[in-house]
Order: structure tokens, then sequence, then C-alpha cells
């Protein structure tokens, strides 16, 4: 009985919530409050990124580089914890939008139509790209702010016996230890635990974004199953008790997908609205710090870091909110287009129900103030640049 549910069980995101287990963000089964490991692992963010940053960007420095730097950072940082302390606020909630969603695939995971098991197969693969690419974005963005400058030092210091003064941290902020960055061998332990810190934190975000993206992008394609059953429906089916188990079916799921669609909107609205303005702040900010620092490598390189995660941020989410409203609207335009008219009075009038509650709309919004699409994020561009603009004029740098 055991093998058998299994073997009915959809494996959703499987790579996803067991990537989350190995570092304690996710359980092994559900209705469990989140691991002491994984809230230390979000609480101790804020002591090694925000504070020492802060500390850094309220101190005088004489650097406007280094100053818009650490702004830029702060930003990206800020968001970032906010990312870690939603996921924990909602954890349970989080828990619940999987297992629901687990068991709408699972009631359609031996469909014979090729059509679902298409779409099945694409979640799967589409969850193993999206962890493969972006594991390598966040491994390099991770290493090009700690492990590429500390080699660079420490091959620099074997070769010639010198350093530069001060030495580099993975963020411009205030540590408060003695020699840290005058003394190489102060430096150096220091930094090791500082890049071995940011690399663990660096996959715990990937983990949590790559599970939120998939969840998103799954409950969409939910939505296009959901067109082909609907498909299936207008169908003659001379067999009234076969028909109306489909309908029973597809109203069940229909209902269960709602629902899901519905949590994520609640539990991401907020987040959007954070992440829309940062991601604008960080953009115009990294902007002026990349006319200001043309000829410095490093600068360049991580401030490039931060624009990419930023853009790539704003980019995913937008996309997958315009393709849950697409999606979702197409259930009602399946229906809608088959071939209802040709079916008993009494289904025709099920049909129609089904086509009301289908209309019902679905999307992901940033506080209720705007829904996210592709559109929202040609708007964030141009803010950003718009702002930009502005700052460049102040600090005597316009833009031709």
């Amino acid at each position: 009985m055991d093998s058998n549910s299994k073997k009915d069980t959809f494996p959703l995101i499987q790579i996803s919530t067991k990537m989350l287990q190995i570092i304690r963000l996710w359980n092994e089964s559900s209705g469990q409050r989140m691991s002491t490991f994984g809230a230390l692992l979000i609480a101790v963010f804020p002591i090694m990124w925000l504070i020492p940053s802060w500390l850094f960007i309220v101190s005088s420095q004489d650097n406007i580089k280094r100053l818009m730097k650490a702004i830029n950072e702060q930003i990206v940082f800020c968001i970032v914890f906010l990312k870690f302390s939603f996921y924990a606020i909602h954890f349970r909630r989080w828990e619940q939008l999987f297992y629901d969603l687990q068991r709408s695939f699972s009631t359609v995971v031996n469909n014979p139509s090729l059509e679902i098991q298409t779409i099945l197969g694409h979640v799967t693969k589409s969850t193993h790209k999206l962890t493969k690419y972006y594991c390598s974005i966040v491994s390099f963005n991770g290493a090009a702010y700690g492990l590429f400058p500390m080699l660079f030092i420490v091959v620099k210091y074997a070769v010639t016996g010198s350093y530069d003064v001060p030495l580099s941290t993975p963020i411009e902020g205030n540590y408060f230890i003695p020699g840290l960055r005058t003394n190489f061998w102060v430096w150096l332990p220091v930094n090791i635990t500082l890049s071995a810190m940011l690399e663990l934190h660096g996959f715990a975000l990937f983990f949590v974004e790559t599970f939120t993206w998939n969840l998103v992008y799954a409950t969409s394609c939910m939505f296009r199953i959901l067109q082909i059953l609907a498909n299936e429906l207008s169908h003659q089916c001379r067999n009234e008790k076969e028909w109306n188990g489909k309908l029973k079916t597809f109203i069940a799921l229909h209902d269960s997908v709602l629902r899901s669609a519905e949590t994520l909107e609640e539990i991401l609205s907020l987040q959007m609205l954070l992440l829309y303005i940062s991601t604008i702040l960080a953009l115009c900010l990294g902007m002026v710090v990349l006319s200001l620092a043309v000829n410095e490598v490093y600068v360049l390189l991580t401030t490039m870091a931060v624009f990419g995660y930023c853009i790539f941020q704003t980019f995913s989410f937008s996309y997958l909110g315009t393709e849950l409203i697409e999606q979702s609207e197409a259930v009602a335009d399946a229906i809608f287009h088959s071939k209802w008219y040709t079916q008993k009075l009494n289904r025709q009038k099920d049909m129609c129900f089904l086509m009301m509650r289908a209309n019902k709309p679905v999307k992901l919004t940033a506080a209720k103030l705007f829904v996210v699409t592709r559109d929202s994020f040609t708007q964030v561009i141009k803010q950003a640049y718009t702002i930009f603009t502005l700052m460049s004029q102040f600090l005597d740098n316009p833009v031709n």
C-alpha cells in the first residue's frame, strides 16, 4: 500500500525540497516547526552582513565610490534578509501550499493524456534546469565578493611578499577587529570565515528562491492541465456517470489550484513590493558607482554582480506573474471555445458554471498596488534610469 501511494505521488520540485532539507530549511514531513539550525542561519545574517555595512555607511567616509558601493550592497542584503524572514514567517503556509500542489499534480499523474504527461515531464525538467544554471550564477556572485579577491591578495602576498592596505572584505563593513584591514595574518582567517558564510547564505538564498519560483511556475502549469481537462469535458460521453465523475474531478482540482494561487499572492504580495523598490534603488545607485569607478576592475565586477542579481530577480517574478495570469485566463477560454453547445442541456449549464468560476482573476500583486507582469519590469528599468539621471546631476557627473 505504501509503495503504491509513493508511486502515485508526483515528485513536485523534489530537488528544491531536498536541498532545503540539507540546510534544515525544510522538513521531511509536514506540520513541524523550522529547525533550530535553519532559524539560526537566518538570525546570524544581519549580524554578519547588515550591521557591519550599516556601521560603515554611518561612519564618515572620504571615498564616495566605496560609500555608494556599501549603500548598494546594503540594499541588496536587506532584501535578501527580508526574503529569509518572509520564508521563516510563512514557513507553515509554504508547506501547506507545497503539499496542496503536490496532491493536485498527483491526481493527474496517471492520466493517459499525452499532453498532460508532457506538462508533468516539463515541470520536472524545468526544475532541474533552473537549479543547475542558477546555482552557477549564485556561486559566481558569492565568489566575486569573497573568494576571488581573497585569492588575488593571497597569491600576490605569496609572490611579492606585500599586500595593499586596506585589505578587502566580502562587503564594505566595519567588524571592529583590530588589524583586520592592515594585518594579513589577522585578515586571512577572518576573511576565510566570512567568505564561507557568504557562500552558505548564498546557497540558502538560492534554495529558497528556486523553491519559490518553481512553486509559482508549477501553479501556472496546473492551469495548463486544467485547460486540457476542460477540453475533455466537452467531448460526447455516453456514460452519464463517467461525465459526472470527470466534472467533479475538474471542479475539485480547479478549486485546489485557485486556493494555491491565492495563497501565493498573499505570501508574496509585500515581498514583491519591496523587491521592486529595492531593485530600482540598487540599479540607479549601481549606475552611479559604474560611472565613478570606470577604472576599478573589482568595483565594476561586484557592481555588475549586483546588477545581474537584481535584474534577474525582478524579471523572473515579472515573467512568472504574466505566465500565471495568461494560463489561468486560458482555462475559461478553453471552456468557451470547446463544443459545450453540443452537450445536453444540463451539461451546458454545468459548463457555463465552470466558465464563470474560471473567470476569477488570478495574479501576483505588489501589496495590491500593481500587478506583477512583464510591463512592470520595464517600468522598473525606466524608473531606475530616471533616478540615476537626477543623482548624476547632484554628483556633477551628468549623463549625455
